[in-house]
């Protein structure tokens, strides 16, 4: 019998990715997939802004950004005439490197994944089926059998399902549910090139007609065609069934089918999978000649028609004891918004990190702060997956309906509609919150006690429309004396510029010295590792600078988290800096009284990121505290400390916002750690 911490089942993007964070957090696993080698096949095709942060995490995304195309907005077209543009970059998003979604072959994003998991050491093991997962109270053995029959026992503390909608995982945890429907309509694909057309490459296309839509997504990078090439591109049909009737002139319908196979047809359609045969490429250009604007071109030199059903479904819960379910297994629905792979993906971030946390300190570790921490799963991601169902639903519903009296409306009001809608940013942006994941929160988790990792402070409305009609933030007015406005605990952390000066222990030295040594870098990217990142802020004095905290004062603030934190945390110190010349002569001579923003810094002293005793206990290697400049106080802008008060944010592993306050509420968040948190 084998034995691992931990057993991933299904070694898809979601799988996969959770594989990299168990990697990260250096606890063993292993991944298995009944598959012997990668599907070529595009299948999903957006990774969207927030996954693509996530990722880049684990390696330079830039490499798979080249392998695809940026997505700068939509074109809707009706009854082949224009009818909106849509555009997404000019949201003034900029607080992400990466704020458009990226369209590329789920292949490619497959290969990315491995070779980043290959830097780790690490790979999927092929050819294994998992037959039999059985757990108790002391962790999970499974049966896997390879395709000559031979069998194989693997005993783990845990199993994560990332098997599809077909999950065994799932089955296997007997407390565990998967309700939903069938979409009514059948809808058929087609990856292919276009020659001589109109269609834009660098945006998504979608063209309703009085038998349905048609959609056009670039897959292939726009450099292919520099070279005298077509890049590839995905088209889309709903009334897959309609349209072959429709388009092969035959007014017979769908083929006699028998019994037996219209049983395990029915049986595919539940989960999305294709049921009978393929279109061929003559009904796509029909589509093409009578839904799209003229001059859209002729399709050709197919790599892959399909047709398929779509479906609704959601888990009743993400964990079961000891069985977790992410991705496909947990959620299913309609393909509105290009969400499905990416809230896979940030489940599988999200348990990456707590499993890791739970297996890596379990001696140090109360029973009840690991169960809490596993528990938090649950709750931080199944709010996001029903929102995902309930907005994927509500958007689809409309949009690809299949009765003609809902389409001769659509038809009718979307002219009049969507020019005045995509007119407006504040919908485009609030709307796009939604799809980039950019709005994706767990606030508001704490004051139900639901979520250890998420810190007291005000519910957000997880509902799929509060991303669109919501404001920002709901602050009482009691909370605004302890947290600042604009970043709330469970809220992505926003990324910005700084400039590290390094960690240095002595000697006086001036910001012009540091400066001319320094190396830009970014909150996202200092808050990169396995580790917590406790991230202070001077706050911005100004003129007068009264509540500005000196270098050694944040150093000092995280010591005092650091002597509570029993998991593995760095700190950085981010301060202010105003290097006018009247500020260098007023501080001169001035050593031990200057604020950050002088132009004189005072000495940094080292922190540790553990007390001595701490780092004994648990075996953590102790590590020294950076500080990094803020010009312009861009930064602390952004995350709502531009307002003279210094303050502090803790950021978890996976990028998320754990405590975010001013500095004199820090024994608060300090006591709440020891009591709540227990990390």
């Amino acid at each position: 019998m084998d034995h691992c911490d931990v057993l991933i089942v299904g070694a898809g993007p979601v799988g996969t990715t959770l594989a990299l964070e168990l990697a990260l957090q250096g606890v063993s696993f292993r991944i298995i997939d009944k598959s012997p080698a990668r599907s070529e096949k595009s299948r999903a095709l957006i990774v969207h802004p927030r996954t693509l942060e996530l990722l880049d995490r684990h390696g330079t995304v830039g490499q798979l950004i080249s392998r695809g195309t940026i997505t700068r907005g939509g074109v809707l077209n009706i009854n082949r005439k224009l009818v909106a543009r849509m555009n997404l970059d000019d949201l003034d998003i900029t607080d992400t490197r990466y704020p458009l979604p990226l369209m590329v072959s789920q292949a490619e994003t497959e290969q990315f994944l491995d070779e980043s998991l290959a830097d780790y050491g690490k790979a999927v093991e092929r050819a294994y089926t998992a037959t039999s997962v059985v757990q108790d109270a002391n962790g999970v053995t499974t049966t896997l059998e390879k395709p000559d029959g031979t069998q194989t026992t693997v005993r783990s503390k845990y199993v994560v399902g990332c098997d599809g909608a077909h999950s065994l995982v799932r089955h296997s945890a007997q407390n565990l549910s998967f309700d939903g429907d069938a979409y009514p309509q059948d809808f058929i694909l087609c990856d292919a090139r276009l020659r001589n057309s109109s269609v834009a490459r660098d945006r998504f296309t979608i063209c309703f007609g009085d038998t349905g839509l048609l959609a056009f997504f670039p897959i292939q990078s726009s450099h292919s065609e520099s070279k005298g090439e077509e890049g590839l591109i995905r088209l889309i049909a709903s009334g897959g069934r309609s349209v072959l009737k429709d388009s092969s002139g035959s007014g017979s319908g769908s083929p006699v089918v028998p019994a037996a196979e219209q049983q395990q047809q029915q049986q595919q359609r539940q989960h999305g999978e294709q049921t009978h045969e393929p279109p061929t490429l003559a009904h796509f250009q029909s589509l093409v000649d009578s839904i799209a604007p003229p001059g859209s071109g002729t399709v050709h030199s197919p790599i892959w028609l399909a047709r398929f059903r779509l479906h609704h479904r959601g888990v009743n819960s993400y964990r079961s004891d000891r069985l977790f379910v992410a991705g496909d297994a947990a959620h299913i629905h309609s393909p509105a918004g290009g969400q499905g792979m990416n809230v896979g993906i940030q489940d599988a971030i999200n348990l990456g990190w707590k499993l890791g946390t739970v297996l890596k300190y379990r001696d140090s570790l109360t029973e009840e702060a690991r169960e809490a921490l596993l528990d938090s799963y649950h709750a931080e991601r199944y709010p996001v997956g029903r929102a995902l169902l309930q907005g994927t639903d509500r958007i689809f519903s409309f949009t690809a309906a299949a009765t003609s009296w809902v389409l001769k409306v659509r038809n009718t009001v979307l002219p009049w509609v969507m020019p005045w809608l995509v007119g407006m940013k504040w919908i485009r942006k609030r709307f796009y919150g939604f799809i980039s994941g950019f709005g994706t929160t767990y606030s508001g988790l704490a004051s139900a006690g639901e979520s250890c990792v998420v810190g007291g402070g005000d519910g957000v409305n997880t509902s799929w429309s509060s991303w669109l009609w919501s404001s920002s933030s709901s602050s009482s007015s009691s909370s605004l004396s302890l947290r600042p406005e604009k970043v709330s605990s469970g809220d992505r952390l926003p990324d910005g510029k700084v400039i590290e000066l390094g960690r240095r222990s002595h000697g006086g030295i001036t910001a012009s010295d540091l400066l001319a040594k320094s190396e830009e870098t970014s909150l996202h990217q200092l808050c990169r590792g396995a580790s917590w990142h406790l991230l202070l802020f001077s706050g911005i004095g100004g003129t007068e600078g009264r509540d500005a905290v000196t270098v050694e004062g944040l150093t000092l603030a995280g010591e005092r988290v650091l002597a509570v934190v029993k998991s593995e945390c760095s700190v950085h110190c981010i301060f202010d800096y105003h290097a006018t010349e009247e500020d260098r002569g007023s501080s001169a001579g001035q050593q031990g009284q200057q604020r950050p923003g002088d132009g004189q810094l005072q000495p940094v002293q080292t922190a540790t990121a553990t007390t001595t005793a701490t780092a004994t206990a648990t075996g953590k290697s102790a590590a020294v505290a950076s500080t990094y400049t803020d010009p312009g106080g861009r930064v602390h802008g952004v995350l709502g400390l531009d307002n003279g008060r210094a303050g502090y944010v803790m950021v978890r592993p996976d990028g998320y916002v754990s405590h975010v306050g001013y500095l004199p509420s820090l024994q608060e968040f300090i006591k709440e750690w020891e009591t709540r948190v227990c990390l």
